[in-house]
């Protein structure tokens, strides 16, 4: 039921979603893994290169669904139902249950970013040092915060509200692909610190995109005409949607191709103070500056904006089996306009990057021992931006040549309290930036986040093989 509201409320399923591990890249022999979240730190990379055969972050987080009495590991042999009312099935009372928080508003944000093959090297230009970095990613976003839950009444099997105002919400998705260049090199020669610019310039490769935007508050008015027969109406609406896909719905089979392009940019600065006769840094901060631009799509656009539409108890809508977004938003046309073409406006539409700042300071606490703090804020500046998640960060590491691994714990969105850890041995490295509902059963299972990489990279090298290696006239 529900067709137009289940479309604009898409965004509480559950959600997968990955970002870049905050923890391994204050590492610093993450080389070419960190430059995605802190452009210039590869310059601090004590190996002259790295390479990353291939990272995966995964990442779940969303205030609307959960799984109970379930933990990431036991869902690979769990068989999961869904939360019936009138059976008596809910996450309270059954495990394996897919059940639903009810709040009255929902958030989510998803992201999925796979490293595929990268590497950094440093390199001498004019007796000047560097360090360059080629990298591919495939990145998967989206999000939605603060949407009306008009869902949680069906959730709870409770009869919807003769009138209900929906408010206005906005959705987007985004899947692309990234090309990358990072270059950093160190800054103001004959300064008493360490100062180092950075900067990724990004080719934005669109593959999929959705954007749905209803731009004020519209009325829902429930009706019964028979006895247990209820109608939906929806009224007083403006709704633009935007799409486009390489999932081919005829064939169930997902077809590969460019359906938009762009331009993306990272910059990033960073401050050391660094002991000239230790390995280690002293003091380190960084100001970076995250997904500057956007991705321009050839797909549909559709103005739904017009007379009363009845959701519930339509016959065309309960006899149709919906088989793509092209061919549900024409027969919302129809209902709309009476003409399942009319909501076409044109084929062109934008979205923009998942724009945020972040703030990173590290300190040593002893040799190969570091206290950091993290700080990534969202700052949506263009068209229908995707928005990152907000992160508050603090995490203790130990960082040698071979091993490195620490702890964490975070504040997702300034609310959500988690504990993270990381083991970097030799070319293998894994986290978790919220471990606990990986491998012990949550009440609730509804967040969780795990971080595989796979490196390679001289791990051997040290400061005197660095020593050895300079060129010297004695």
């Amino acid at each position: 039921m529900k067709y137009l509201v289940a479309f604009c409320c898409v965004q509480f399923s559950y959600l997968i979603q990955a970002q870049e591990s905050i923890l391994f890249s204050n590492d610093q022999y993450s080389g070419i893994s960190s430059v995605m979240i802190s452009p210039a730190q590869a310059f601090l990379n004590p190996n002259p290169w790295d390479i990353t055969i291939i990272a995966e972050d995964v990442f779940v987080q969303n205030d609307y669904g959960f799984i109970s009495q379930q933990s990431f590991i036991g869902l690979i042999n769990a068989e999961i139902k869904s939360a019936s009312i009138k059976k008596n099935i809910t996450g309270d009372n059954t495990p394996d249950v897919f059940d639903f928080y009810n709040k009255e508003l929902g958030n989510y944000h998803l992201s999925s970013d796979i490293l595929g093959p990268s590497f950094q090297l440093k390199i001498k230009l004019k007796e000047k040092d560097f360090a360059v970095g080629l990298f591919s990613r495939l990145r998967t976003q989206s999000s939605a915060v603060n949407v009306d839950n008009y869902l949680r009444f069906g959730n709870q099997d409770l009869l919807e509200p003769e009138l209900y105002t929906l408010k206005p919400l906005k959705i987007n998705f985004m899947n692309w692909a990234e090309i990358g260049l990072n270059v950093a090199t160190a800054i103001f020669p004959y300064s008493d610190h360490q100062w180092i610019i950075g900067g990724n310039i990004k080719y934005e490769i669109g593959l999929d995109a959705l954007n749905v935007e209803s731009k004020v508050p519209f009325q829902l008015t429930r009706s019964n005409d028979e006895v247990d027969v209820k109608s939906i109406v929806a009224s007083d609406y403006d709704i633009a949607a935007s799409f486009v896909t390489n999932y081919n719905f005829e064939t169930d089979r997902y077809e590969y191709q460019q359906r938009g392009n762009g331009l993306g940019f990272d910059f990033g600065l960073t401050f050391v103070d660094r002991d000239s006769n230790a390995e280690d840094y002293n003091l380190k901060a960084g100001l970076n500056v995250l997904d500057i631009g956007s991705v321009s799509f050839e797909g549909e656009n559709h103005l739904l904006k017009g007379s009363p539409v009845e959701l519930e108890n339509n016959p065309t809508f309960k006899n149709t089996k919906f088989k793509s977004p092209h061919q549900f938003l024409q027969l919302l046309s129809n209902e709309v306009y009476g003409d399942e073409n009319a909501s076409l406006q044109g084929t062109d539409f934008k979205i923009g990057l998942p724009t945020s700042l972040h703030f990173n300071i590290s300190k040593n606490i002893r040799e190969h021992h570091y206290l950091n703090a993290d700080w990534i804020q969202r700052i949506p500046v263009f068209e229908n931006s995707l928005k990152r998640s907000n992160i508050f960060n603090v995490s203790y590491t130990v960082q040698k040549p071979v091993v490195g691994y620490g702890g964490s714990v975070s504040l997702y969105e300034y609310r959500s309290l988690q504990v993270g850890a990381y083991l970097r041995i030799g070319p293998l490295i894994l986290g978790s930036e919220n471990l606990f509902p990986l491998i012990f059963k949550q009440k609730r299972l509804h967040s969780g986040d795990f971080y595989i990489a796979i490196k390679l990279y001289p791990f051997w090298d040290n400061e005197m093989k660095r020593h050895r290696r300079e060129n010297c006239n004695c």
